[in-house]
């Protein structure tokens, strides 16, 4: 880091960084976001009186799965499910494209 006691914007430090530190730091951040996100919907699952296990009925999958969706486990792949779990938290799952100058909705 440049000079001593001088702070430092989050992007300023991140250029500091090699290549390969800025990639894991990236995913770090990526996973923290994935699990907070997981953390409200387990709040909003236990505000609605639902166990995991009668989320998990409903959507046809394990109680141990529904646990890996509450602790961020969802790969992009597995979108669907997700979507499927907050269908039965009574949600809609909105997947938004933005452009910066744009904002597309995709159903």
């Amino acid at each position: 880091m440049k000079g001593k006691g001088r702070y430092v914007n989050f992007d300023e430090l991140m250029a500091e960084l090699p290549p390969e530190q800025r990639v894991r730091v990236e995913e770090g951040a990526e996973q923290l976001l994935a699990e907070v996100r997981a953390y409200r919907l387990s709040e909003v699952r236990q505000r609605q009186g639902l166990t995991q296990t009668q989320v998990a009925e409903r959507l046809g999958i394990s109680q141990a799965r529904v646990s890996e969706i509450e602790r961020g486990k969802v790969t992009r792949s597995e979108v669907d499910t997700l979507a499927r779990y907050i269908g039965v938290l009574g949600g809609e799952l909105e997947v938004i494209a933005n452009f910066g100058d744009e904002r597309l909705r995709i159903a």
